[in-house]
């Protein structure tokens, strides 16, 4: 059981952490003209909901794994490290990054491309701050 609830673990990490690595790029490029800003909002929303699911079973699978090797109370620290750094990492998605991209939609649903463009440097410093604890939270995984 081990063994699946770890290649589960890191299909999911995989998923969550991999389908971010383009979203920076595309926003930036995309933004920047009306009708590619527009298949970007789609684009989007299913790039949110890959994220959010792979990301919860990411986070479920992990404490799943605790508890089935060393259970929490002997958990080393760097398992801790590795969970705050996931919750960190769910609430500068909540906190920062959701609201740029509101605005960037916003932005783009009223046709305001210079708008939109000007929320692309908050949007990617969220991003990039979400990828910067992942491979924190990665390496507390493998140290």
């Amino acid at each position: 059981m081990i063994e699946v609830v770890t290649v589960a673990h890191v299909a999911f990490a995989a998923a969550w952490f991999g389908h971010k690595l383009l979203i920076p790029r595309d926003v930036r490029v995309s933004v920047r003209e009306q009708e590619s800003g527009r298949t970007l909002v789609g684009r989007m929303r299913r790039a949110q909901g890959l994220g959010l699911v792979s990301g919860l079973l990411t986070l479920g699978t992990g404490v799943w794994l605790v508890t089935l090797t060393t259970g929490f109370a002997k958990a080393p620290v760097t398992i801790y490290i590795a969970l705050a750094t996931v919750i960190g990492m769910f609430l500068v998605g909540l906190l920062a990054a959701r609201p740029a991209w509101n605005r960037i939609k916003a932005a783009i649903d009223a046709g305001d491309t210079p708008g939109a463009v000007g929320g692309v440097t908050s949007f990617n410093r969220a991003m990039n701050l979400e990828s910067l604890l992942w491979i924190l939270a990665l390496t507390m995984m493998i140290i």
